[in-house]
């Protein structure tokens, strides 16, 4: 799937998604990316694959897509502070709920990060993801503080109790692309 992400889908160019590049320092390279897309101009693409629950209906959600990363434990860290980024972006706009697909690689990731098992353990098989059986996960935005600290205070202090000035979000830029200016 690794070559995958390294071309640009049609969702990548909608002008109401946000896709958030972590890059080296040393040299620019794309270390890892996350797609942030809402359901604000039409339904998430999850919801084309299922029915979400009544929780979900008419709230303001947004799907982390295309999590991709560059392998071992600098991937690992990568992961954890584009995720940190998309929890402060969801906050700061306003989003209900963060959904996410995975495969059953990626469920003790989104488990550990405090995300509910949407389908209770089932899977469906997402079309734009090769057909293959993927969990749906989720988080209340505004739940994640207290979550968190319960089910990984390690993981919390990285995502809430440190500054990461590296960690560099064009606020303008995320209110513009979500229709809050």
């Amino acid at each position: 799937m690794g070559h995958a992400l390294r071309v640009a889908e049609g969702d990548d160019h909608r002008s109401d998604v946000l896709s958030i590049i972590a890059e080296r320092k040393t040299d620019g390279r794309a270390l890892g990316s996350v797609r942030l897309q809402p359901n604000l101009s039409k339904p998430l693409r999850i919801e084309g694959e299922t029915v979400l629950p009544e929780l979900y209906q008419g709230r303001r959600l947004v799907e982390f897509m295309r999590l991709g990363v560059d392998n071992g434990i600098p991937g690992q860290m990568v992961s954890a502070a584009l995720v940190k980024a998309g929890f402060e972006i969801c906050h700061a706009s306003g989003f209900e709920f963060i959904l996410a697909a995975g495969r059953r690689s990626v469920a003790a990731i989104y488990r550990a990060m405090a995300f509910d098992d949407v389908l209770s353990g089932g899977t469906v098989a997402l079309s734009y993801a090769n057909h293959l059986p993927h969990g749906i996960f989720s988080i209340p935005v505004d739940e994640v503080d207290s979550r968190l600290p319960r089910r990984n205070p390690g993981l919390y202090r990285f995502m809430a109790r440190t500054h990461h000035p590296d960690i560099a979000i064009d606020y303008d830029r995320v209110f513009e692309t979500f229709g809050m200016r």
